[in-house]
């Protein structure tokens, strides 16, 4: 199926690794034009944690290594951006706007995880980096997609938005994901008559190597352990099992889906989805 996404020109955050990225490299091979961020300017430069504090003791890569990467299937353009800071959001969408010469479609991606205890901290961490970035992203892409005569905005969500998914000490990273699909839900209704659509993506557990999955399967093997036994599929999700979702979202053959919450968890959540 031709997605018809020749040409359109996507923003996705936190796109340096994982679903962001295997969404990016999706986007490209449909022959987008891409614009992402992501908080480490490369692998093994110094980094400030900034909002999300030093994240996994994983040898990440950083906004060079993605975009290095990514060249290989399209045009692709990234910037070094700390989501927990909401203007830096906001600046980074109007830039890769202007440099793209204008912005189709948004992917909001970031997420603080759910690392942190039930502390303020945590709950000031979670809401900065999940939710108000999207909010500052959508808010900062909106003149794009006027200009363009309407857009998509697809939400990454998670499956612990909607049902109880305990993660040591941490409530805030579930109550976010739950508010942004109220948000995005919200902002179906305010633009769709614009021709904008906003829906939201929730991954179950996703397998990738650098990602939260594969390290909590050496840190916390019997957590990990307990959620792959009682997935159907007996596996985790694959992210290009997600991106292909996101992507057909943001495209102009789901025209009519509008704020949606879509359960991409091959079976992992229990509950009916009426």
């Amino acid at each position: 199926m031709d997605l018809g996404l020749a040409g359109k020109k996507v923003i996705i955050s936190a796109a340096t690794r994982g679903i962001g990225r295997v969404t990016a490299r999706t986007f490209l091979e449909e022959g987008a034009i891409v614009s992402l961020c992501g908080r480490r300017a490369r692998a093994g430069a110094q980094f400030d944690g900034g909002e999300q504090g030093p994240g996994q003791p994983l040898a990440q890569e950083g906004v060079a290594e993605a975009v290095e990467y990514l060249s290989q299937f399209g045009e692709v353009h990234g910037d070094t951006v700390d989501c927990g800071d909401e203007q830096a959001v906001r600046g980074w969408v109007a830039g890769a706007g202007e440099r793209m010469g204008g912005i189709d479609i948004a992917v909001s991606n970031a997420s603080a995880l759910g690392g942190k205890p039930a502390s303020r901290e945590g709950w000031d961490v979670n809401y900065n980096v999940d939710l108000m970035s999207s909010v500052a992203m959508f808010e900062a892409a909106l003149p794009f997609f006027r200009k363009a005569g309407g857009g998509a905005f697809v939400q990454t969500g998670s499956v612990s938005a909607l049902e109880d998914h305990p993660f040591g000490d941490s409530f805030s990273y579930s109550a976010m994901k739950a508010a942004l699909i109220n948000y995005v839900h919200q902002l179906a209704h305010k633009y769709m008559a614009e021709g904008i659509r906003a829906n939201t993506v929730c991954p179950g557990p996703t397998e990738i190597a650098d990602g939260s999955w594969g390290f909590l399967k050496d840190a916390m093997p019997d957590y990990y352990a307990h959620n792959l036994s009682r997935h159907p599929a007996g596996r985790f999700g694959r992210p290009e099992e997600i991106a292909n979702a996101i992507v057909f979202l943001a495209s102009d053959r789901a025209s009519w889906i509008m704020g949606e919450n879509l359960t991409v968890d091959g079976g992992y959540t229990t509950h009916v989805k009426y």
